[in-house]
């Protein structure tokens, strides 16, 4: 019951105190036995909400079940008077009194007057209050975060961001996992402030394998929803039994500027560009022919690149056993070979983007992929899938170091023929090998 009880003085705090009541509401003449709080939310069906909350000052009041009379004064965004009604005898909820407007806008300013009984006293108060009318809160599923593949019987943890877009009032909710109409998991009563964004964290396990479409939903938001169209998002993990790690050595590097220039009596160089490169290395001592590598790279800010490479035999020379293949569309090459000590498996990606000009070859540009752009972190997931079923492979993330070089000097070696060099370097990159004691799962990142 105290559980139950805290919950919900969060949600009438959340509900109350959020900036959304335009001024503090005040008792007429003596009597002062009750505080008035208000806010009028507006639904994507043009209904307004008005939420009259009547506290009692004093443990020795109850709140009033009958509010006797409300006198409800609309104004336009101007401020004139639009219109003056009366209600009377309108029952009283405990906690929460919702009363239903169709004929306001947002933005526009609403005053009360409430007459309600004291119950100790009997005598009649007055209670005022103003309050704007602002669009009910939004609640969206902006991304989920989530594994593509795990170890059947092995926790993972899921996460999803929630946003509220109106920007007028904040919300709680609960945020599910859902399987089918399985309830996996359920975040209970995120709290999120107008315009803002809080994430909502899970762990869950899958007992079989298999291919799993899961759905976070968000429900059960309060102070209402303006649009429940955009409370779920869809996304897929795969639970494999069978996964072998391998050893790594891996390294990034997001060049993400440089400049070289040169410039004498006889010509001169110019040429900017930015480049990215990925690699990892990989050892097992089972001896396997590698039919796919799948590779999945996720930045710290969520983005992510994903290569499927289909390997084809090369060829048997000196012990030694071949394979390769590559991804045009990524930039990724693969090389793998087997010998008696077991399979290497080499995974490649590089890009880059460059513009030059030169005194006596002209112009040219040189553009391939997209970059990844990790300026801190890089989650690496790589899947090596062998012909006799086992999927082998690992998970790590690579902490980034910035490096930052700029240089402007003359080389007086030629007499008479003085070189000025000029440029900059700004790059991002690091290393990580092993493995790790426990394999982490790659971030899927759905939008």
């Amino acid at each position: 019951m105290k559980r139950m009880l805290s919950v919900l003085m969060v949600l009438l705090l959340l509900l109350f105190n959020v900036g959304t009541v335009s001024a503090v509401p005040a008792n007429e003449g003596a009597k002062n036995s009750y505080d008035l709080a208000l806010q009028a939310l507006k639904g994507k069906d043009s209904v307004t909400d008005l939420y009259v909350k009547i506290t009692p000052k004093s443990n020795d009041n109850i709140p009033p079940d009958i509010l006797k009379k409300i006198q409800l004064k609309s104004y336009d965004l101007e401020g004139k008077l639009i219109y003056t009604k009366n209600l009377f005898n309108v029952a009283a909820s405990p906690e929460l009194t919702d009363i239903k407007l169709n004929d306001v806008e947002r933005y526009q300013s609403l005053e009360t007057r409430i007459h309600v009984q004291n119950d100790q006293t009997a005598d009649e108060e007055v209670l005022s209050g103003k309050t704007n009318v602002l669009l009910k809160p939004d609640l969206v599923i902006a991304e989920v975060q989530a594994p593509d593949k795990v170890k059947v019987n092995e926790p993972f943890s899921v996460t999803a961001n929630i946003k509220e877009l109106n920007g007028d009032a904040g919300a709680a909710a609960n945020v599910q996992i859902l399987d089918g109409s399985n309830v996996l998991n359920t975040s209970e009563k995120l709290a999120v402030n107008a315009g803002g964004q809080e994430q909502a964290s899970f762990m869950l396990t899958l007992a079989k394998a298999g291919t799993y479409s899961l759905k976070v939903n968000i429900t059960g938001a309060e102070p209402g929803d303006y649009d429940d169209s955009n409370n779920d998002l869809t996304f897929t993990v795969e639970a494999v039994e069978n996964i072998k790690t391998v050893e790594y050595r891996s390294h990034y590097d997001y060049t993400s500027d440089y400049e070289i220039n040169w410039k004498n009596e006889n010509g001169e160089s110019h040429q900017k560009g930015s480049s990215e490169t990925f690699g990892v290395y990989s050892f097992t001592p089972d001896r396997i022919n590698p039919e796919e590598v799948k590779l999945t790279l996720t930045s710290e800010t969520g983005k992510k690149k994903t290569a499927n490479v289909t390997l084809s035999y090369e060829e048997t020379r000196d012990g030694y056993i071949y394979w390769s293949g590559s991804d045009p569309s990524t930039s990724t090459s693969v090389r793998a070979y087997q010998n008696s000590k077991g399979t290497h498996v080499e995974v490649v990606q590089f890009i880059d983007h460059i513009s030059s000009w030169e005194t006596e070859s002209g112009n040219y540009k040189a553009i391939s992929d997209e970059y990844l752009g990790a300026k801190q972190t890089v989650s690496v997931h790589f899947d090596i899938l062998s012909d006799n079923g086992t999927t082998y492979g690992n998970s790590y993330s690579i902490a980034l170091t910035p490096f930052y070089n700029a240089w402007d000097y003359v080389d007086p070696r030629e007499p008479g023929n003085a070189t000025r060099n000029w440029g900059l370097y700004n790059s991002y990159s690091g290393l990580c090998e092993g493995v790790p004691a426990a394999d982490t799962p790659p971030v899927l990142t759905v939008q």
